[in-house]
């Protein structure tokens, strides 16, 4: 069978009592630590900025709700804004290949509103696009030894992982769904490094078109646009266009049906940039177990350094992402506030003495600085990098912690009850700790909603 065909006719057919319990409970993780991050938001003034934005310019029917905002907005214009808040603060997932749920949850979430879905099939699209997302993916990653700066796509192959959930969703045919990926190969937008040499906000943004096109086109197919079967088969096929020419073929089918690529995802344990995880599980074992404060720091040796993770603003750091790729910056940020949140990134904040001296004692260590390329690799071969943090204290002592597998990673996963916990901590701001737990027992539990056209009602 061609690539096209297969991946459409496993999504189509996948049905939820074929999966297995475990994977049906990372769906659910995924959803509950993605509106979770979105909720988590909801004090960051670029959040207010997204919504104040959709609800400018969206227009339609009101089918889907605006997380945190409460009101209803059009289908598209939901997913568009939704997807941007999961990801605002950094804190849901980390694939091989990106930040898939920030697509696949507000997507699904939205259809499964507007149309009045059972969670079953919330839960069955969130796990086969996922599938589908990840193997399309992996095809097109850059290879190894890639330079990142020629082109990086992670917010360009982001729109597979909303029209693949949308059109199991939207009950297309297998044909159809063949139809839905084909149009969101011809929408994918071009990789670029721009906002990574900028450190931009239009990077969160970014998800937000990706997820809306997605979706746009599974609707198209629904609507009946054709011409677009085989998109990913023979020698004019896409990967073929793509900026990277060495695709791998070979993972459009890898293991489809067999193995369920969502089990190795990385569930963010801090808010944070995935090449920061680490350090800050190791900083959160100094504070815990040998009782480190902000007070007792002379220098702090993060070895081997991240490449573009390590900078440091002595003047303070303008934007969001700045902060949240500096691991100087977030290390100061917990020594400072144990609690994360999106209180580490107020402008406030990111201009604050304190932390930016605390943060200039953050240093790289000797050994060579690990290529990011290499760490995604490493991470897609099942492992990850290490990284071992050196305190030395004002009274002169010095204390060495390394970590190999941060929390949240395949190999050290969070459970469910940690998950839920981390739920309690992300939208501290945002509910009622009585709130918290009702949200928490629907997600829990969505496999028993018949009709989620009032899901709605939970993301605010």
């Amino acid at each position: 069978m061609n690539n096209s065909a297969a991946l459409s006719q496993f999504a189509v057919n996948l049905k939820y009592e074929d999966i297995p319990a475990e994977v049906i409970e990372m769906a659910k993780k995924m959803a509950i630590q993605t509106i979770g991050a979105a909720l988590a938001s909801k004090e960051m003034d670029f959040t207010q900025s997204v919504l104040d934005f959709s609800k400018k310019y969206s227009s339609g029917p009101a089918d889907a709700t605006l997380m945190l905002d409460g009101r209803k907005t059009s289908l598209l214009g939901a997913v568009f804004a939704n997807s941007i808040i999961s990801d605002n603060i950094d804190w849901e997932d980390c694939s091989w290949t990106g930040h898939p749920s920030a697509g696949l949850v507000p997507a699904a979430l939205a259809l499964a509103e507007a149309r009045g879905k059972s969670g079953k099939d919330f839960l069955t699209a969130i796990i086969a696009g996922f599938e589908v997302y990840q193997r399309i993916a992996m095809v097109i990653q850059p290879p190894r030894g890639f330079k990142a700066n020629i082109g990086w796509g992670l917010t360009s192959w982001q729109i597979f992982a909303s029209c693949a959930p949308a059109a199991k969703m939207m009950d297309l045919t297998a044909e159809q769904y063949e139809q839905a990926l084909g149009i969101a190969a011809v929408l994918m937008a071009v990789p670029n490094s721009l906002v990574h040499f900028t450190m931009s906000n239009i990077y969160h943004y970014q998800h937000g078109f990706c997820a809306q096109d997605g979706v746009l086109s599974a609707m198209l197919a629904e609507h009946g646009v054709d011409g677009m079967t085989g998109a990913f088969d023979g020698e004019n096929g896409f990967g073929q266009h793509h900026l990277v020419s060495a695709q791998e073929i070979e993972w459009y089918q890898k293991d489809l049906g067999t193995r369920y690529l969502i089990m190795d995802t990385l569930l963010k344990h801090w808010p944070t940039n995935m090449w920061v995880q680490a350090s800050l599980d190791i900083m959160d074992a100094f504070m815990k177990e040998d009782g480190i404060t902000a007070d007792d720091i002379d220098e702090i040796i993060v070895d081997p350094p991240t490449q573009m993770r390590m900078t440091l603003r002595p003047e303070g750091y303008e934007k969001i992402i700045e902060a949240q790729y500096s691991i100087p910056y977030c290390i100061a940020a917990l020594l400072l506030d144990p609690t994360p949140g999106a209180q580490w990134y107020t402008a406030e904040r990111m201009h604050d003495p304190e932390l930016l001296a605390l943060a200039s004692k953050v240093r790289p260590g000797p050994s060579d600085e690990q290529d990011l390329q290499v760490s995604f690799n490493t991470f897609q071969d099942g492992d990850f990098v290490d990284k071992t943090i050196t305190v030395k204290c004002k009274d002169g002592r010095v204390l060495t912690r390394s970590c190999n597998y941060p929390k949240g990673h395949p190999k050290n996963q969070m459970t469910m009850d940690e998950v839920c916990e981390r739920f309690r901590v992300q939208t501290r701001n945002a509910l009622t700790p009585e709130r918290a737990e009702e949200i928490l027992d629907t997600l829990r539990n969505i496999e028993n909603m018949d009709d989620m056209s009032h899901i709605g009602e939970i993301l605010h």
